[in-house]
């Protein structure tokens, strides 16, 4: 069915983070840009959901609108604020009496407004901090240990809703529990509802949920392995449980293709697999525009190691010797800050390398500036190079993991170096702060390359995401259980001996392998068969590459018999086989024996 461009599907949309603060990065940035259009062009009116305790909610939320990251048709709503303003709902009272933790309390807290909002306690069983929320009027409507997201050791396994009476309304079994009945509650008479999560510490607590209605939608932000970046790199704990989490959720979102292939690459390609960029306002230019400075540099970002700034201070002192005038500002703060500082001073840069800290109106010094820096190790999708190419400051940046590659062309709209080259960095920037007509040819390409970036574009790029997370709801699978019986794993070495003439000899020849096994596959879907399952065998090499082996599948309902024959590479160490049914999927890792 046709539809117009950025048309949403009825419902209400919801997006989910833990708390949202006025000076927060770019994933908020994003998340309230994403809201913004939803709200402007998409004709919904969505709600911001925090999950964090926030004794200053409504002051947040009136910054925010100050600052205009919020709009008055984007709602913001907090789970503990929304609990405390309208109870537990038809619950029973009269239960079990609260149990009184009054000789242990610690701490009294109240709202801005001067009402009762808070009271910490020691448990004296488990020594942990316990605290009671508190009605406006100090009596208390729920129990909940301190815990932090991304501890899962932290995680309470009992939670007490309190009645107004003082009892024991009822109790959730754990963290995730409690924050589905809020969605659960804010659908409650709507057609459907979309839950947009950017958090990867609120996925394992959000996802899966069961009910026809609820749309899980997550967007992943950030690097999801580790050092050195690669598609099987080790993840972290906190990325580990997301990525188990992939076939619970109905859109997983990546901010490029590139990421979406090394998580399919690790995973396998599901159905509910999705690319969306961030986007980004460009701004009307100021009027007069100024005039761009062919001795200015600058960055704006975080100082933290991530961002490692040593190397672009290290790579400034090359710029400087090249080009005396040459100056970097430096907008932004973090835990690097002193050590960054004591770099500048002992290169003897100081003055022509300042730190000025945060600064909200940062960004408008890039109008001025011949060349944005970015030499960090690691970006998800960095909004900082976008927010510089629409105010046509070229870039010039680490070749790294994701973004600075999917954003600009070498050459166009700034440069792209190896990831590490300090020399080379150096030699671009010198190149543009001797070339204002470079600049300004860049400077062009870059406003021109951010149009694509727009709120109306990505709005679109949303919609379709949101359409196919209705329309494949139906299609959706779950694999309880696979059973895997191994027949016949057959390898002949490389190099076997043969005769020729009179001598044997050994003739160089590739290995040969004869895989055979049987799946049988216990799943369940509405409406998907198994039919529309597909299964791959892949080789693995000691450098841990995979190569695609050809493989033959019959199928009798749920059992799978698969069976290949292939000559894969001499240093073959493994095999990986691999299932994939929509949203779903399975796989294993057999060893070859050494010969």
């Amino acid at each position: 069915m046709s539809r117009a461009p950025g048309e949403l599907p009825a419902g209400r949309y919801l997006s989910c983070a833990f708390r949202v603060s006025p000076d927060a990065g770019g994933q908020t940035r994003a998340m309230l840009a994403r809201n913004r259009s939803l709200a402007t062009l998409g004709g919904v009116r969505p709600d911001v959901l925090t999950f964090g305790a926030a004794r200053d909610h409504d002051e947040r939320r009136a910054q925010l609108l100050a600052r205009g990251l919020l709009i008055e048709s984007v709602g913001m709503l907090n789970l503990y604020e929304h609990f405390r303003e309208h109870g537990w709902g038809e619950e029973p009272s009269g239960g079990a009496p609260l149990p009184d933790l009054g000789a242990h309390r610690t701490a009294e807290e109240t709202a801005l407004d001067g009402s009762a909002w808070r009271i910490s306690y020691r448990d004296p069983g488990s020594r942990r901090t316990v605290y009671d929320y508190l009605r406006p009027d100090g009596s208390p409507y729920l129990r909940v240990p301190a815990f932090g997201l991304s501890r899962k050791a932290s995680w309470p396994k009992r939670i007490l809703r309190v009645g107004a009476d003082g009892t024991i309304a009822g109790e959730f079994r754990s963290v995730g529990q409690w924050f589905r009945r809020w969605i659960r509650d804010l659908a409650a008479g709507h057609e459907r509802a979309f839950v947009f999560m950017d958090s990867r510490f609120l996925v394992p607590h959000v996802a899966p949920m069961r009910g026809r209605r609820i749309h899980l939608i997550y967007q992943m932000h950030n690097m999801h392995v580790q050092p050195p970046f690669h598609w099987d790199s080790p993840a972290s704990d906190v990325y580990e449980r997301v990525l188990a989490r992939i076939g619970g959720l109905d859109a997983m979102v990546t901010l490029t293709e590139r990421q979406g292939e090394d998580i399919a690459a690790r995973i396998g390609r599901r159905s509910n697999m999705f690319v969306v960029a961030n986007p980004i306002e460009p701004p009307p230019p100021p009027r007069p525009e100024p005039v761009r400075d062919p001795s200015r540099l600058t960055i704006v970002g975080r100082l933290a190691t991530q961002k490692r700034l040593t190397h672009a201070i290290a790579a400034f002192e090359q710029v400087r010797a090249a080009v005396p005038s040459a100056r970097l500002d430096v907008y932004g703060e973090g835990p690097e800050r002193e050590r960054l500082q004591a770099e500048i001073d002992r290169r003897g840069l100081g003055g022509t390398i300042v730190l000025h800290g945060h600064d909200p109106r940062a960004s408008e010094a890039l109008w001025t500036s011949s060349a944005f820096l970015m030499t960090s190790l690691f970006e998800g999708y960095p909004l900082s190079t976008l927010e510089s190419l629409s105010r046509g400051c070229p870039v010039v940046s680490y070749d790294i993991k994701f973004g600075p590659r999917e954003q600009l062309t070498d050459g166009v709209e700034g440069f792209l170096v190896p990831d590490g080259d300090v020399a080379r960095f150096a030699e671009r920037v010198i190149e543009l702060l001797r070339s204002p007509e470079l600049v300004r040819r860049m400077s062009a390409a870059g406003r021109q390359t951010a149009r694509r970036y727009g709120p109306a574009e990505i709005l679109e790029r949303w919609a379709h995401v949101v359409h196919a997370a209705v329309e494949q709801k139906p299609e959706r699978t779950r694999i309880a259980r696979v059973d895997f019986e191994l027949g016949e794993l057959r390898t002949t070495p490389a190099g076997r001996v043969t005769r020729r003439g009179l001598l044997p000899r050994r003739v160089p020849a590739r290995g040969e392998l004869a895989f055979a096994a049987v799946l049988r596959v216990d799943g369940r879907s509405r409406r998907s068969d198994l039919g529309s399952a597909e299964l791959t065998l892949a080789a693995t090499d000691r450098r841990g590459a995979l190569t695609e082996l050809p493989l033959s599948v019959r199928r009798d309902g749920s059992r799978f018999a698969v069976h290949a024959r292939a000559r894969p590479s001499d240093d073959l160490v493994g095999l990986r086989l691999r299932l994939v049914w929509q949203n779903s999927a399975w796989q294993t890792r057999i060893e070859i024996p050494p010969h």
